[in-house]
């Protein structure tokens, strides 16, 4: 398909339920992130802290308490990155989502803006913070076009490339 119809949406504005990726391929590309940026980040979780043994006679309130949270905003702040630049800059995909051939778009099939992909990956990282991320992916089996809970609220979906 040309470029030209991709970036203002298909002729109808809905994008066919045969090009959307498949869940496997989503769990699989998502996999490769997290490995990608499990190596990025690691050297700034073991700077706060993250990887000491647990002290068996204080509790892990007490662990946490003496992490150095400054190293951990910014690991988080490389995975936001990660995930909002890629997305927003590189023609929707990720290291992962350019491996198994799938990209973010808009619902009606356009590019999203880089406004939009720091949105999704807010919405991501804001459900993983809570704790929600199971069901944040879990989402992807329960709707029929594929969305997780952080696609539903940036209106994208992953299609295939």
């Amino acid at each position: 398909m040309s470029e030209s119809v991709w970036r203002d949406g298909p002729p109808y504005g809905h994008l066919a339920q045969e090009l959307l990726a498949g869940r496997w391929r989503r769990l699989f590309a998502g996999v490769c992130d997290a490995v990608l940026l499990g190596v990025l980040t690691r050297p700034l979780l073991a700077r706060a802290g993250v990887f000491e043994p647990m002290d068996p006679a204080k509790d892990f309130a007490d662990f946490v308490f003496h992490l150095d949270w400054r190293w951990l905003i910014a690991g988080a702040f490389v995975w936001y990155a990660y995930h909002w630049l890629l997305v927003g800059y590189w023609n929707g995909q990720t290291v992962g989502k350019k491996a198994f051939g799938i990209r973010v778009v808009r619902e009606n099939g356009a590019r999203l803006t880089p406004a939009m992909a720091a949105g999704r990956a807010l919405m991501t990282g804001l459900f993983a913070a809570l704790g929600l991320t199971v069901i944040d992916l879990l989402w992807i089996v329960l709707t029929h076009r594929r969305h997780a809970l952080h696609d539903l609220a940036a209106n994208t979906v992953v299609m295939i490339d």
